[in-house]
């Protein structure tokens, strides 16, 4: 038990100080860049903290667990967009870039329809995933071409070096927090007899989502909304695309008809619903928030 609590704090102090490390790296990268934060969000918030997201999704595939794998990645989807977007905007209310939103928020919406669409006849081949990742591209291409300004390399206000490092620093101490969080809680809670089935569908699927809530709540704290949007965005395309077709590598995914008929579209509609609270009034506001986090937890008691 004692062993547990340590993980647990171990793991907490990570999370922190990585979500810190982390927005202080995308501020310098987006700075040194000279190009907006969101970019920079969409590429090292979003894709680095969905790295537990890739991981959990291959070793199921290996483990012969393929519903593991996809229940990682819709369940992911739904906890960036309910539960880490809403805690963020319960610190402070988010006022929405219309470009962002209309850009990336486009982008995580057809994502999420692309992904359901290939799992219509019942299985995501390698050919599904092969397309879903040519798309991702597709997406970076666009938004790099979207930018106003043109990527030049000026890391003399910065400091290449610092900001790299806490870049990287970040990206290991997110994934490495969260295992060891997502383990403690988890053992504390086999020893204290709670049922696996609740073990997995609270420590274990909130778990992967820690690293965004880490650097969600650190970027929201300091009022750096683009990292925060960006950041959030991002891993959910990320997580309908590049994870699911690390998962595909080891192996066709075929779907069960419960991600058929009731998880995908609730993903789907996590995504409009968040959409719709994001456009009223380009801001994401405390009430909007608080009713994020009910259908977040009214989903399970359907």
């Amino acid at each position: 038990m004692l062993v547990d609590i340590l993980f647990i704090a171990g793991g907490g102090a990570l999370l922190y100080l990585g979500g810190n490390w982390l927005v202080d790296g995308v501020s310098g990268l987006a700075l040194g860049l000279r190009v907006p934060p969101v970019m920079v969000a969409l590429i090292v918030v979003g894709f680095g903290t969905s790295a537990p997201e890739l991981v959990v999704a291959i070793n199921a595939m290996l483990a012969g667990s393929p519903d593991i794998a996809l229940g990682n990645v819709i369940g992911s989807n739904i906890a960036n967009l309910l539960l880490v977007l809403a805690l963020a905007a319960l610190v402070t209310p988010i006022i929405i870039d219309r470009h962002i939103l209309r850009f990336d928020g486009t982008a995580m919406v057809i994502a999420a329809l692309a992904l359901w669409l290939t799992a219509y006849d019942g299985a995501t081949t390698r050919l599904d995933a092969g397309l879903l990742f040519l798309g991702m591209l597709a997406y970076l291409g666009l938004r790099w071409r979207s930018l106003a300004d043109e990527a030049e390399l000026d890391f003399s206000k910065t400091g290449m070096l610092q900001t790299l490092g806490l870049t990287v620093a970040a990206l290991i101490a997110l994934p490495v927090g969260s295992h060891m969080f997502v383990g403690g809680a988890a053992n504390m809670a086999a020893t204290l007899g709670v049922s696996e089935a609740i073990i997995g569908l609270t420590v274990v699927a909130i778990g992967t989502s820690l690293p965004e809530i880490a650097t969600c709540l650190a970027a929201a704290m300091r009022k750096q909304v683009d990292t925060l949007l960006g950041g959030v965005l991002g891993s959910n395309v990320f997580n309908s695309s590049v994870v699911v077709t690390g998962a595909s590598l080891v192996g066709a995914i075929p779907i069960a008809t419960v991600f058929q008929t009731f998880w995908l579209p609730i993903m789907v509609g996590a995504s409009l619903v968040t959409i719709f609270f994001l456009r009223t009034g380009f801001q994401l506001s405390r009430l909007e928030a608080t009713l994020m986090l009910a259908l977040y937890g009214g989903i399970f008691l359907l």
